[in-house]
């Protein structure tokens, strides 16, 4: 992931400054070069990275793993350790901590540049995966019937008011494309492809449409949800009784 900002921790200048200039070769960003633990709760603050390299065995009052502690006390940075021992005793100590890798010293550029892309990438899959577990907690407690859709409409989420309405079981409908609930799917259709148009910050698509099961209609509120690059996602389709 080019342009990540990478924190390095490396009690040995000249050792941190050449990890530093392999990293910013590859297309990384690496603002500082940290030599002790006791400095890295400000160097996060500082600089916002979105990993850390982290020197097992540094100078000054705490380790890099007793400093991982800390850091995983108070910030959601994912981090992996450099080391020169593999002994067990620091592998138990390194697991406890959570890391997302472990490099033993002496590695090659190879080696090093795939586990902090693997690092990265779960770190990311980790934090979507809790927002969106948020997000769908939310929802769920929603007083009005509320899905979610994939780009192509197919239901991947629907909360309770929503079960109730339509009198499904948990998940049932989980997969299932949402024009099938009306008698003019084409329409849907349209009104996806309105609505993924829409620009942040704009009013949702609004449109009333006949059930299938022929008990009137529902209008229904749709609106895009957009992925870290800010394209649309999936969308969230909001609810009420016409």
């Amino acid at each position: 992931m080019p342009d990540s900002v990478i924190l390095i921790v490396e009690d040995e200048s000249l050792v941190g400054m050449e990890l530093k200039e392999t990293l910013e070769r590859y297309g990384y960003l690496v603002p500082a070069v940290v030599q002790q633990g006791e400095a890295v709760p400000e160097a996060i603050v500082i600089h916002k990275p979105d990993l850390i390299l982290m020197d097992i065995r540094l100078k000054g009052f705490q380790d890099g793993i007793e400093t991982a502690y800390m850091v995983g006390a108070e910030f959601e940075v994912p981090f992996v350790f450099l080391s020169a021992y593999s002994d067990d005793e620091t592998l138990a100590r390194a697991l406890g901590t959570k890391a997302y890798g472990y490099l033993v010293k002496p590695f090659d550029e190879k080696t090093l540049r795939t586990t902090i892309e693997l690092a990265l990438h779960r770190s990311r899959e980790f934090h979507d995966r809790d927002h969106q577990d948020w997000y769908r907690g939310v929802l769920e407690r929603f007083p009005r019937p509320v899905f979610l859709t994939d780009l192509y409409g197919r239901i991947s989420f629907e909360n309770a008011a929503a079960r109730a309405a339509f009198n499904t079981a948990e998940a049932a409908r989980t997969g299932t494309a949402l024009h099938l609930l009306f008698t003019e799917p084409a329409t849907m259709t349209d009104l996806l492809a309105d609505a993924a148009i829409i620009e942040a910050g704009k009013p949702a698509i609004r449109r009333s449409l006949p059930l299938k099961t022929g008990k009137g209609s529902i209008t229904l509120e749709i609106a895009p949800l957009h992925d870290g690059e800010g394209k649309p996602s999936s969308f969230v389709v909001l609810v009420c009784v016409a």
